[in-house]
């Protein structure tokens, strides 16, 4: 058995000897470890990198498909006011409006749809296809409403 004098010793060397994880870290780390580490970090790094910018063009897209969606009611509500349609047709001058962000609400479904597709398929869709179609749905929009309003 050991004395108790004995025994408080070797705990005292043991605290003494007691490292912090850093330490512990340093001494079993080998240059391997390390790095695979800092590929491993470099990786997330560029993973958030990665998502940022693509939250950044979903953001754009976004914005630029409300803009455009905009356009039948901007061009309606000009109207009106520039008529003063609501005096003579409150109505109509409602339904009007109602048209207005229906269209607009399909042209920025399907504009925000094209945006999408080409971000998520990048070079595999077309550019200039994309700015086909939108500029062909903003012209049609534009036809229907000088035309049929």
């Amino acid at each position: 058995m050991m004395k108790p004098h004995l025994l408080i010793l070797l705990l005292l060397a043991c605290a003494a000897r007691a490292q912090t994880p850093e330490e512990l870290y340093e001494a079993y780390s080998t240059p391997e470890t390390r790095a695979v580490l800092e590929r491993f970090e470099e990786a997330e790094r560029r993973s958030q990198e990665a998502e940022a910018a693509a939250k950044a063009r979903r953001t754009l897209a976004l914005g630029g498909a409300i803009l455009i969606g905009l356009i039948p009611l901007g061009y309606i509500g000009r109207e009106i006011i520039r008529k003063k349609s609501w005096r003579d047709n409150p109505g109509g001058t409602v339904r009007a409006l109602g048209v207005g962000l229906a269209g607009g609400a399909v042209l920025f479904g399907l504009n925000y749809g094209i945006f999408l597709l080409k971000m998520r398929m990048g070079d595999a869709f077309n550019t200039s296809l994309a700015f086909l179609l939108v500029g062909i749905l903003i012209a049609g929009s534009l036809y229907l409403l000088n035309h049929h309003v």
